[in-house]
């Protein structure tokens, strides 16, 4: 017979917190016309509130595999709508996205160093300030079932400027090498190796896929799950090999687009399984959410945040007309662009536990800028693409 009190396993409080995430997104969707995911980071917040750290910390490795996973999933979806061939016939929307990453690089980097942050997580968290949080940008789209010029341009720059942001943490972490250890092979050889094995393995999973699919039909059902299996064994062999998540599967899907001749549609009972996953990634972004971060770094994070925002609205404007969009258009995307990395932040946060000496100075602003990014940049989106006129229900 169960003792009693009963106990209760932790899972089945994660998985109740998953519930009522879901639940909470569907009012959100229904009764105030916000995206379902703003809801999940708050529920989040109120499950760290009552049981704090506990459900994560308990089962931390298993919960950051469902995280792997699901970034996994978005990373190689939004990786698979870049067209290469429009960027090659639209050279200037290419100049656009590098124009709006160098811009939102200087800027945090200038406002860091202005406060006082040392040289290498300026540049550290200036690296990260590039980026476009993918996994907002890919489910407001999708939830908003948007189609045009300003949500197909923002799924390419946001694939594009999240791959320069990896690629400059990465080099700034041979910077850190050098730094902190002294170490001149570490500092040069650790990031190539990231980059290189981390592209090859996203050449492998992308020419696996393409095999496959001379086989099977993807979009049946059974062809799902042999897809999803390839995934997952993509990400153990990632984790074996210490490799960037977001890079090889944004590379996977931008090889696998642009390698084949024939149009790849992404599999419905795909982002099926995805989409439970996602609830799990934005809970438990809201579960690592800490009121102590947002008091010791909101204030610069809103510097930074609204430094950042100006410089990608400025470097998207300044190229809007040659790159074919409107004004309008232009000022839009802008705005769309200014959700931060959430991926990108962990592995700040990864870093930061590898080097202590950046707890004091990165880490309270690069948590601040994620936990108010992440709860306001599903509703920014969402009301860009409603004013492009592009958002259809």
């Amino acid at each position: 017979m169960p003792s009693w009190p009963l106990l209760l396993s932790p899972p089945l409080w994660i998985a109740l917190a998953v519930v009522c995430a879901a639940l909470a997104g569907e009012w959100v969707r229904r009764y105030l016309g916000l995206p379902r995911i703003t809801a999940y980071p708050l529920v989040g917040m109120l499950v760290a509130a009552f049981a704090g750290d506990r459900l994560v910390a308990e089962h931390d490795e298993w919960l950051r595999w469902g995280l792997n996973v699901a970034l996994a999933i978005l990373l190689f979806e939004l990786g698979s709508r870049v067209d290469l061939r429009w960027l090659r016939h639209n050279r200037w929307l290419l100049v656009t996205s590098l124009c709006e990453s160098l811009a939102a690089f200087g800027a945090v980097f200038a406002i860091g160093r202005y406060l006082g942050i040392a040289l290498e997580p300026a540049i550290l968290l200036a690296a990260i300030g590039m980026s476009t949080s993918p996994a907002v940008i890919m489910r407001v789209v999708a939830e908003s079932n948007a189609q045009g010029q300003v949500s197909t341009r923002l799924l390419v720059l946001t694939a594009l400027n999240t791959v320069y942001s990896v690629v400059a943490v990465h080099l700034a972490l041979g910077g850190l090498h050098q730094h902190y250890r002294g170490d001149w092979v570490l500092a040069i050889s650790h990031p190539l190796y990231l980059l290189g094995a981390g592209l090859l393995v996203g050449m492998l999973l992308a020419a696996a896929v393409s095999r496959l699919r001379h086989w099977l039909t993807l979009r049946d059902e059974y062809a799902s799950i042999i897809l999803l299996s390839l995934v997952l064994m993509t990400i153990g062999l990632i984790e074996a090999l210490r490799l960037p998540v977001t890079l090889c599967m944004l590379f996977a899907g931008i090889v696998l687009r642009n390698g084949d001749g024939r149009a790849w549609v992404f599999p419905e009972h795909f982002g099926s399984v995805g989409g439970v996953l996602v609830v799990l990634l934005f809970l438990v972004v809201g579960i690592q959410i800490r009121v102590e971060d947002l008091l010791t770094g909101g204030v610069l994070a809103l510097l930074l945040i609204a430094a950042r925002s100006l410089a990608k609205l400025c470097g998207v404007l300044l190229f809007a007309r040659p790159a074919g969009v409107s004004w309008r258009q232009g000022l839009l995307l802008g705005i769309a662009l200014s959700p931060a990395a959430g991926p990108i932040m962990v592995a700040a946060s990864d870093l930061g536990q590898l080097y202590p000496h950046l707890q004091g100075t990165l880490m309270p602003v690069a948590m601040s800028a994620a936990a108010i990014m992440e709860l306001a940049g599903p509703v920014i989106v969402a009301l860009c693409l409603k004013w492009s006129g592009e958002r259809r229900e």
